[in-house]
């Protein structure tokens, strides 16, 4: 599925011989334009302080899904439905693989990833995970 929206993360459906394939991008920007459309697209996870952003065709992008596995156990901070906060280690996700959506608020990053946390207490509580 071609990126439609900022917050999605994308790879190249077909990469250069000398570009890795499983390379993560994070869309900042959509240039709709009736002869090329393009994106504005930052890596994920590469240790650099600020990675550079580039713009690509929008084309050569597809949306991938993440795999939210890899949570279990981070102590992670999660908005709950009462628009509270809990920060805890996360015990369980809701989807193994999911389309992640993000989207920027004033205080951090929203996502659409649902898990399970146990705070401090032993108290289990459900939410979306936030990155501030």
């Amino acid at each position: 599925m071609r990126p439609n929206k900022i917050g999605q993360v994308a790879k190249f459906h077909t990469p250069l011989p000398d570009e890795r394939p499983d390379e993560l991008y994070l869309i900042l920007e959509i240039i709709e334009d009736t002869e090329r459309p393009r994106a504005d697209i930052r890596a994920l996870n590469t240790g650099l302080c600020f990675p550079p952003v580039n713009t690509v065709l929008l084309d050569d992008l597809a949306v991938v899904e993440v795999d939210t596995d890899d949570l279990v156990g981070f102590n992670v901070t999660i908005n709950k439905s009462d628009y509270s906060q809990v920060t805890g280690k996360v015990i369980k996700v809701s989807m193994q693989k999911i389309m992640l959506d993000l989207t920027k608020d004033v205080k951090g990053i929203e996502t659409n990833v649902w898990l399970t946390v146990q705070d401090e207490n032993g108290q289990e509580h459900t939410g979306t995970l936030f990155v501030n």
